[in-house]
């Protein structure tokens, strides 16, 4: 590709923050595979779909936008999204590109990585689903904070194009039905006469750490006076320490030891933790060091004797926490070392002044998530008709999205059983 970065003083210079997201006009991105030009007063509005490679040249415009989304997406930040598009799945993921181009200069207003897909098994209809995925639980676009309703206006508008041959039905899952994506988003579809359903709602474990948070709603008197006698135990084998990893040398081999202990725990037998996967590896390695490269991470360890026996990987943006993944040494069970990190992680975030909430990432029966952090996020997977007549269609997506869900839940139960019996004998 011929786009060029900006220029590495226009990102150092605080005064220069303004202009970060503004690229000079006689530097477009080569070859997008659909672009559509959408008149806009005085400039234009620019509708384009690119390869996940264009993705390198937009690094310094997504970072910006993420900044400015009106939802914090940390997964589709350039940092986590470059990494990780060529490396987690099979799918054939686009990006999806909403700009304002006028005589001078280029903004990112939207960004939605994507693929299309089939709404359930033995041919459910076709749809255009926000990328999600095991390692990325948030399905929320990026939609720049200034007047995101006239862009989600233009963007719902422009899919409805035949000649632009999508789908007529819009997937976004894993939504957070209570922040202003999605109701800026709903109220749009209503505006335009657009059917909307929902596949599935579930509520995720979340930590208030705002101004006023304490410890005190996080444990009960009998859950402290256990978690004391837990840290007796880990205390009668040697030195028990807890710490944080921030800067970009800390954080890479505290990175190493989380891998580490995720491959020694159940993920490791059952060949899911992340190092089992060169590919995965490789994403986890780099996303982490690029995040903080922004100081975008912080990776809480628990130590017995300066040897990691527990770690939490957590991302950091625009005042939210992000929970990514935890592991611990099972060899120490008895003294239920995540508990014990998991309680220290959650005081050093409600101390920490960057971070008013937590996002646990978890899945919605999280023992230990649902145990410790109170407040829950209600989360949705939306479903958008793009034409006002697409109303049967969308139902039958939902329900199709709905099933396939429940059949993959009992697919993995049951292979869980077979594995506990097999497992015994």
């Amino acid at each position: 590709m011929s786009g060029k970065p900006l220029l590495d003083e226009m990102l150092a210079s605080p005064s220069a923050a303004p202009a970060i997201g503004l690229l000079d006009q006689s530097r477009p991105l080569d070859n997008p595979e659909t672009n559509l030009a959408i008149g806009q007063g005085d400039g234009i509005r620019r509708f384009s779909v690119y390869l996940p490679t264009a993705a390198f040249d937009l690094e310094a415009e997504l970072d910006f936008l993420t900044r400015r989304s009106i939802d914090q997406n940390i997964f589709f930040a350039p940092q986590f999204l470059i990494p990780a598009m060529p490396r987690l799945d099979e799918r054939h993921v686009r990006l999806m590109v909403v700009r304002d181009e006028g005589p001078q200069r280029s903004r990112l207003r939207f960004l939605m990585p994507y693929s299309i897909e089939r709404t359930g098994f033995l041919g459910g209809q076709p749809a255009i689903r926000a990328w999600t995925h095991p390692f990325g639980p948030l399905g929320t676009p990026l939609v720049d904070s200034d007047d995101p309703e006239a862009t989600l206006e233009s963007l719902l508008d422009t899919l409805s194009h035949k000649e632009l041959g999508f789908p007529s039905i819009l997937v976004l899952p894993e939504v957070r039905s209570d922040e202003p994506f999605a109701k800026t988003l709903l109220a749009t579809a209503a505006r335009l006469g657009l059917p909307v359903a929902t596949a599935h709602r579930f509520e995720r474990a979340a930590l208030d750490a705002g101004p006023g948070a304490s410890m005190a709603g996080v444990l009960s008197s009998k859950r402290r006076r256990e978690l004391q006698r837990q840290r007796r135990l880990l205390e009668a084998k040697g030195s028990v320490t807890f710490d944080i990893a921030r800067a970009p040398h800390e954080v890479r081999p505290a990175m190493e030891e989380f891998l580490g202990l995720e491959a020694s725990g159940w993920k490791g037998r059952q060949r899911s933790a992340l190092i089992m996967d060169r590919y995965r590896a490789a994403f986890a390695r780099e996303s982490i060091h690029k995040l903080a490269e922004k100081d975008r991470v912080r990776i809480f360890t628990l130590r017995l004797d300066g040897e990691a026996i527990a770690s939490l990987v957590t991302f950091v943006i625009g005042g939210e926490a992000f929970a990514w993944k935890m592991g611990f040494d099972e060899a120490h069970g008895a003294a239920s070392p995540g508990l014990q990190m998991m309680v220290l992680a959650t005081e050093a975030l409600i101390a920490d002044p960057e971070v008013v909430r937590a996002d646990s990432c978890a899945v919605p029966d999280h023992f230990l998530m649902n145990r410790l952090w109170k407040q829950r996020l209600p989360i949705e997977t939306l479903v958008v008709g793009l034409t006002r007549d697409s109303g049967r269609a969308v139902e039958r997506a939902a329900q199709g999205l709905e099933q396939m869900r429940r059949t993959r839940n009992a697919a993995r139960l049951m292979r869980q059983r077979v594995k506990a019996v097999f497992g015994r004998s």
